[in-house]
């Protein structure tokens, strides 16, 4: 049996080719778990990202006007889709109520702090064309998880190389970036493990993109 460091090199993790020895194994467990919840959060969104790219937009039987929302500007909107479901609300496909305009809007809570504080509707992206709004809509959405899984990298190798510094930590962080990066389909998540001793101690990354 291939043995690293005078361990056998037998166990087996989630998106990753390679595999850990027990050592490798405590400290990717142990990382993994500080960023849990976020990456369930993250593999959720991108699964309707998933669906949502395979609707048809512009046929009309997928629009079919089901609510309407008003923003804290006082605009009335028709909601004709929901493209995401969030923990903290839903992102609706509206058309302008009064008008020919498209919008991507997060509806929250009524009860919720941000709702209170800023309104339950908030519009995050417009569009000329419901098909053209969701596009873009998608493609930012995406690029926000892109940043969200860097972030959880940043996260879990703080953990791995305080914690683990004599466990390989070059080695696990490849195999938790790996599975990040297979979530959102993004090889350029990995490349995080080429700069991770130079990071650690960096702030995570804060997306500018749209929010998901």
């Amino acid at each position: 049996m291939l043995t690293r460091n005078g361990e056998p090199v037998e166990h087996v993790v989630p998106g990753y080719a390679g595999h850990l020895t027990r050592s490798e194994l405590n400290a990717y467990n142990a990382a993994f778990k500080t960023i849990h919840s976020e990456f369930s959060e993250l593999e959720k969104i991108q699964e309707q990202l998933d669906k949502l790219v395979k609707i048809r937009w512009d046929h009309p039987a997928n629009l079919r006007q089901f609510t309407s929302v008003e923003t804290q500007d006082g605009g009335g909107w028709d909601a004709y889709g929901i493209l995401l479901k969030l923990s903290k609300g839903d992102v609706l496909l509206c058309r302008q109520a009064d008008g020919d305009q498209w919008a991507a809007i997060q509806r929250f809570p009524a009860d919720s702090p941000y709702a209170q504080a800023h309104g339950s509707a908030e519009i995050l992206l417009t569009g000329n064309t419901a098909r053209d709004l969701t596009n873009e809509y998608m493609a930012q959405a995406q690029h926000t998880l892109r940043f969200m899984a860097s972030n959880l990298v940043a996260q879990a190798q703080t953990v791995v190389w305080d914690q683990y510094s004599q466990a390989n930590p070059d080695r696990v962080m490849r195999a938790l970036s790996e599975r990040c990066a297979h979530v959102v389909k993004n090889t350029e998540v990995v490349q995080e493990v080429e700069s991770v001793k130079e990071s650690v101690n960096q702030a995570p990354r804060q997306s500018r993109s749209i929010r998901v």
